[in-house]
């Protein structure tokens, strides 16, 4: 009978699958995670606008699609966007225009039920313009800043 010899395992020759795969740069995995972070964001602002309804692959892919458009903008401001385009719901604008209005009526500007000029709409709105550059101060990694966060809420809508 003959005898079969099996060569000892050397661990220096073998290769490893992750020594097979190119090794990605911190740059390229840190934009790898804000995109990720980007994406969820966006998820989680859609699903407090759905009060939870809605199906997370399907917001998960549009994210992702969005990210390559809009992905410099704030996502939670993209969320509510594209929620009030695909469902009709009224646009941050409109809430912000009457609570203008309100505020207006509170302080005399104009009698209860008059329309606000469009004069009145620019000056509160650059007013909000002029509050979000204070709050650009105050940034965080995963949250934006806050004056992001007002322009999302007063500004003007800029298309």
């Amino acid at each position: 009978m003959e005898t079969i010899t099996i060569p000892a395992f050397d661990p220096s020759s073998a290769t490893s699958t992750a020594a097979q795969e190119p090794e990605l740069s911190p740059s390229e995995l840190y934009r790898r995670d804000a995109k990720r972070d980007w994406v969820q964001r966006y998820v989680d602002e859609w699903q407090t606008l759905a009060n939870g309804r809605v199906d997370v692959e399907y917001a998960m892919m549009d994210g992702q699609t969005l990210h390559y458009v809009v992905g410099h903008r704030p996502p939670e401001e993209v969320a509510r966007q594209h929620f009030n385009g695909c469902t009709g719901a009224d646009t941050t604008a409109q809430r912000a225009e009457e609570k203008f209005q309100s505020l207006a009526v509170e302080v005399g500007l104009v009698p209860a039920g008059a329309p606000l000029s469009k004069e009145h709409l620019d000056f509160a709105y650059g007013v909000a313009v002029l509050c979000a550059s204070v709050g650009d101060r105050f940034r965080d990694a995963r949250e934006g800043c806050a004056g992001d966060q007002i322009r999302a809420m007063y500004g003007p809508v800029p298309f």
